[in-house]
Order: structure tokens, then C-alpha cells, then sequence
């Protein structure tokens, strides 16, 4: 047996690792190519230019073809598609939305910049909201759950849908980690009354920073327009219109500038051009691991059919069992950990402070319906508990062969010390 390099012995990978990014290790020669033509036309910004931008415009169609939706707006991140996404809902003050614990601040932070009480509910294990955890939670003033598919895995996105629609709350997919995954026969993506897209650094896709939505809903459609671009609905938008009147100037409201650079569309037209080898590359290297695994009983693998196979995330029995795994996996010269930084939300600032940019702002100023909302811990027990005995190895669209043979043998290195 070969002695752990925690103990001495020769670790299994001594070399540097590729990225282990997506979209973003593939940058090269085409996403040069698009960025000249706006270069060309001297039109960086989508509605006008000196010359006729388009690459947007091309970006969001191609969205629509791939998802089977009526409608797709791209925005300059995924944080302004979250909001974006609530604003269309039109939900504020008074209403509430359900999340999970675990996820990342831009769920949160959407939701609370609007003046809306966040609701907190455990995950179950495939890392996403659980389903009984989101009923229980559900009172009359919930109006929407943001369902996370973390890091290219499905939530239990059938048995959500019927909770939510049996008590009439909207769903937004929250897809940001997920673009390209699957749940059964459909596309992640196709399950909520809103989808959001990231396309920020880590993600499938990326233009550094990027989002979008994508629905069905008219209505929804033009009140995100409007909240990301002042107010206003463009002649772009309101020729995709069946109902133009939807459009007509006395419906216009406040809203924010969020709107996408060409400079980013361009990016991502040639990014989206990729996708199908970035999770075709994942996907068969998360398979190898998987089924290499998949009669070991030391710890089980977090997998349902169409999983974007971005990391390999395995449940142990316990927190110590886990801790030593990652202790041992990464003396072998491992990258243990999940390319992703979400945490479970319910330990962290500002949400345990509840601190707004002004201290009399909805959702927890004086008067406010949040007013008395504490959040803890305790408040989602099994958060923690279920995120302890998880480790994760990343895996990145540029991996080799040799690169998930190495994953493999120090797994099995470490399992034989550990266990036999």
C-alpha cells in the first residue's frame, strides 16, 4: 500500500492543474473575432451605434432557440437578472420570497433590495432547497422561491413545482451555475415562470460579468425590460410583443440601467458556440470518476441524469470522516473544493446584521414588515450538517485524461489508507 503523503509518502500529483474554469479557459481566437466587429462598427453599446449592433440581439435569440422560450433579456450581470427577475414578478414591500440557506449573496441581496422579506429553508442533498423544508415555510404572504441548481446539479425541481403550484408562488430558477443541465427530459432552465443565467467568471458561459432571463410571460417580459433599462420599453422589445399596448409610455415605472454591452454580447455569441464541448468534456470526466466509484462505500456521489458535471461532490458519513478526507486528498497535490463560494447564508454578513445601505430601508426598517426578522443558524438545522460532509473536486472544460487519472488514483490512494 502506498503510504499517504500527509505521511510522508510521495504525493500522486506534484504538476499544475489546468483552470479548473469553464467557458473562461476556452477564450481565445473567436470571442476576438466578434469583439472586432463592434471594434469595426464603432457600436459598443446595443440599441445604436455608428454602425448597426447586433451581437446582443443575436445572443438573445439564440437563448430563446436553445431553451424552447418565448422571450429572453440579456442584462450586464447576474445579480441585475435576479432583480430584474422580482421586479417582473412584481413583488416589493409586504410580500415574501423563499431561498435556500446555501447559496450565494446575489439571491439575498435581489430580494432585500426590493424592500422583500427573505425566507430561509434547509437544503436537502442534492445541495438545493428541499421541497418539505420550502411547504413548511410557505405562508400567505409568500409570493416566490428562487430554486438554486448549484453548481450544474438539479434541484428536485418536479416535486418543487407542485408545492409551488399548489399555492400559487412563482418560480425563479435560479440557473447562474447550471446553464446546459438537465432534470429527467427537460432543460434546467424550463421549470420556472422565470429562469436567471449568469455569466460571470466561473460560470458555463462567460463575458466576465453577464445575465440574463428567460420566460414565457408577456407581462413579466416587459416590466423586467422596463426595470432594466429607467423604465422605458424600447421599439426592439415592443416588436416582440403580441399585446403592444404593454408597451404604451403610461405603464412606464422607475427602474435601473442594466442593460448589456455589445462588448459582452460579442463575447458571449462566441461563447455559446462552446457549450456543447464544455459540457461534453465535463460530463465524460465526471462519468469516468463516477462510475470508477461507483461501488466504493465510503462515500456516495451527488448525481442525477443530465448533470453539467462541473465537480465531483461526495457525501461522507460524518463531518470528520469528510475533513479528513480533504486533509489527505489535497497532501496528494488535489484541488479539493467547489469552484463555486456559496455558503450557507444564515452565518454570514450582512445578512446576520440585516444591514441595508440606510437603516429606515424596507425590508427591515422601523415599521417595515421585516422589522422583526432575526435570521440564525438553528433556523435551517440540517444546512450545516449536510454541507460538512461534503467534498468537492472541480473539474475544468481544459481537463486531460492524465488529469482525471490522477483525481482517480489519489481518491483510491486515500480511500485505501483511510479505510482498509
Amino acid at each position: 500500500m502506498q503510504k499517504l503523503a500527509i505521511n510522508g509518502g510521495t504525493p500522486i500529483r506534484t504538476a499544475e492543474w489546468p483552470p479548473n474554469l469553464l467557458g473562461a479557459s476556452l477564450i481565445g481566437e473567436e470571442e476576438l473575432n466578434e469583439l472586432k466587429d463592434v471594434v469595426a462598427i464603432q457600436s459598443p453599446f446595443r440599441h445604436y451605434g455608428i454602425g448597426t449592433p447586433e451581437k446582443v440581439a443575436t445572443f438573445e435569440k439564440k437563448l430563446c432557440e436553445y431553451y424552447g422560450r418565448r422571450f429572453s433579456l440579456a442584462v450586464s450581470s447576474g445579480s441585475a437578472a435576479l432583480i430584474c427577475a422580482l421586479a417582473a414578478l412584481g413583488l416589493g414591500p409586504g410580500d415574501e420570497v423563499i431561498l435556500s440557506a446555501f447559496t450565494w449573496f446575489s439571491d439575498y441581496n435581489a430580494i432585500v433590495s426590493l424592500g422583500i422579506v427573505p425566507v430561509f429553508a434547509d437544503i436537502d442533498e442534492t445541495l438545493a432547497i428541499d421541497p418539505a423544508a420550502f411547504a413548511a415555510k410557505i405562508t400567505p404572504c409568500t409570493k416566490a422561491v428562487i430554486v438554486v441548481n448549484f453548481q450544474g446539479g438539479a434541484a428536485r425541481m418536479n416535486e418543487i413545482c407542485r408545492i409551488a403550484q399548489e399555492n400559487n408562488i412563482k418560480i425563479i430558477e435560479d440557473c447562474a451555475q447550471a446553464m446546459g443541465g438537465r432534470y429527467g427530459d427537460k432543460l434546467l432552465g424550463t421549470f420556472g415562470d422565470i429562469t436567471i443565467l449568469s455569466f460571470q467568471l466561473h460560470k458555463v458561459l462567460t463575458s466576465g460579468e453577464g445575465g440574463a432571463l428567460i420566460m414565457d410571460n408577456e407581462e413579466y417580459f416587459v416590466r423586467a425590460v422596463r426595470y432594466h433599462d429607467l423604465g422605458f420599453v424600447r421599439p426592439y422589445f415592443a416588436e416582440q410583443l403580441t399585446d403592444t399596448s404593454l408597451a404604451d409610455d403610461k405603464y412606464n415605472f422607475a427602474g435601473l440601467q442594466f442593460r448589456m454591452t455589445e462588448l459582452q454580447g460579442a463575447f458571449l455569441v462566441a461563447q455559446f458556440r462552446k457549450i456543447d464541448r464544455i459540457l461534453s468534456s465535463c460530463r465524460s470526466h465526471h462519468e469516468k470518476i463516477r462510475d470508477y466509484f461507483s461501488e466504493n462505500k465510503h462515500f456516495t456521489i451527488r448525481y442525477t441524469e443530465g448533470d453539467c458535471g462541473m465537480a465531483v461532490f461526495m457525501l461522507f458519513d460524518s463531518a470528520d470522516e469528510a475533513e479528513t478526507f480533504e486533509k489527505c486528498l489535497k497532501a496528494e497535490g488535489i484541488q479539493v473544493g467547489a469552484a463555486s463560494a456559496c455558503a450557507n447564508l444564515l452565518n454570514e454578513y450582512p445578512i446576520k446584521s440585516r444591514q441595508m445601505v440606510h437603516s429606515a430601508l424596507p425590508p427591515f426598517g422601523a415599521g417595515c414588515a421585516g422589522e422583526h426578522v432575526r435570521f440564525n443558524p438553528e433556523d435551517c438545522p440540517n444546512t450545516d450538517k449536510i454541507l460538512s460532509r461534503y467534498r468537492a473536486v472541480s473539474i475544468g472544460a481544459t481537463y486531460r485524461e492524465e488529469d482525471i487519472d490522477d483525481i482517480i488514483r489519489a481518491i483510491e490512494k486515500v480511500c485505501k489508507n483511510i479505510y482498509d
